[in-house]
């Protein structure tokens, strides 16, 4: 008689290495001893049901989700979806991910462990390469890792006996939260996103860090701006312009109020902070997140980009067909260090828009035509929203055959965002 086929790609491991529902079970829980986390119990029951989906898709708690990784060496969304037998390995032996994985957290646990550490360059190194990475790199490849810092910064500050500088701890944390925050926000889980930056800002306001903590409400910001709450961005930037400093955390706040005011219609207070933007772009002071780099650095290029969508908001403005080619023309080159896909893809939107208004729809349609042939994997939550505003604009244009042609792209679009499901 021929055996079911696996439900789960940890089911068909389970198969192929021989081993019980118990095992997987106690392979879970010595895993997470292993790599020096907080012990996890996992019943034999509890872990059939995660890998035969008899659960649906309810997720494990974090800490069984990090041990699961561990021990089997995939990302737990490919382990409890749909079988690949492309992720499975032979019999009794431990994928080379597994191992390498397992080899770096005993390798972090000792470092952050050793008598006499002073400080946490080994975590700021970490979080410097994710956060450069983010802008350019699929949001899935990321998540793991960034859990992996988070957890391992948690724990550096639950220590009884935790060494070093708490202040550049507190600091850390809150910025790798921060991170977590957007990504959260991109896999369209505001709830999630919001938890994680207020637990951030806290961490922040622990650290004394005002750098960071403007950096947080600007990104608080922009989670309330793409949820269609423009007064509430509006809020965080005040909170955030309160400190009076002038760097690039203040100008992502002053470049976050001029679109959050051109979304409520008043044209006079977007050109305001738009104009404000110029000036603090011209005078503004590097800081530490600025030697981080990535996500944590807002360049004259995502000004331009922020000015544009501003302005695409208010496209009769005089100054909105510029703004948008200068935004498009900023990321044109994609091996400058500046270049984000999300905020590429961003601009060309607002220029799509600035488009349709003016009655150049087959314009829109070039501008948007790369933006359409975005991977799945880069589907963020903003770049589906920029191109759902695209489709308002041509459902507000004169029928034709263009506009029904780019109507139906973005509709095959939109329809399949980046999730972090099967």
């Amino acid at each position: 008689m021929t055996s079911a086929a696996p439900r789960t790609t940890l089911e068909a491991i389970k198969i192929e290495r021989g081993l019980t529902w118990r095992d997987v079970a106690r392979s879970v829980e010595r895993a997470s001893a292993t790599a020096g986390g907080r012990s996890v119990t996992l019943s034999e029951d509890h872990a059939r049901r995660l890998g035969t989906r008899a659960l649906g898709d309810v997720q494990p708690t974090p800490a069984i989700a990090r041990a699961l990784e561990s021990a089997f060496g995939h990302p737990v969304v490919a382990l409890l979806g749909p079988h690949d037998p492309a992720a499975t390995v032979p019999a009794g032996r431990p994928s080379y991910q597994e191992a390498l994985t397992m080899a770096a957290e005993k390798a972090r646990h000792l470092a952050l462990n050793m008598p006499g550490i002073d400080d946490y360059s080994l975590l700021e190194e970490e979080l410097r390469d994710l956060a450069r990475a983010y802008p350019v790199q699929a949001l899935p490849e990321l998540i793991n890792p960034l859990v992996t810092l988070q957890d391992a910064v948690h724990q550096a500050i639950l220590s009884p006996r935790r060494p070093g500088d708490a202040a550049q701890l507190f600091s850390i944390g809150a910025v790798t939260g921060g991170i977590l925050a957007k990504a959260s926000h991109d896999l369209g889980d505001p709830r999630a996103a919001v938890t994680q930056a207020r637990t951030a800002l806290i961490l922040a306001e622990q650290a004394g860090n005002t750098t960071v903590a403007a950096w947080l409400n600007g990104l608080m910001a922009l989670i309330a701006y793409w949820d269609g709450r423009s007064q509430e961005s509006l809020r965080y930037v005040e909170r955030g312009l309160a400190t009076n400093a002038v760097n690039s955390a203040t100008l992502w706040l002053e470049s976050s109020g001029a679109r959050a005011w051109a979304r409520l219609g008043n044209e006079e207070q977007a050109t305001q902070s738009i104009h404000r933007a110029d000036e603090i772009a011209e005078s503004m002071e590097p800081t530490d997140l600025d030697g981080l780099g990535g996500i944590l650095t807002f360049t004259d290029a995502r000004a331009a980009y922020y000015a544009a969508d501003a302005l695409s908001w208010l496209p009769n403005h005089p100054e909105s067909v510029g703004a948008a080619q200068e935004a498009v023309d900023a990321y044109a080159d994609d091996t400058r260090d500046t270049w984000a896909f999300g905020d590429a893809a961003g601009a060309r939107c607002d220029q799509a828009i600035i488009r349709i208004a003016n009655g150049e729809v087959e314009g829109a349609a070039e501008s948007i035509a790369p933006v359409l042939e975005l991977p799945r994997d880069l589907r963020i939550g903003g770049v589906v929203k920029s191109v759902q505003r695209v489709g308002d604009a041509v459902d507000a244009a004169s029928d034709g055959k263009a506009t029904d042609e780019l109507r139906g792209q973005i509709d095959a679009f939109v329809a399949r965002p980046l999730t972090m499901r099967p």
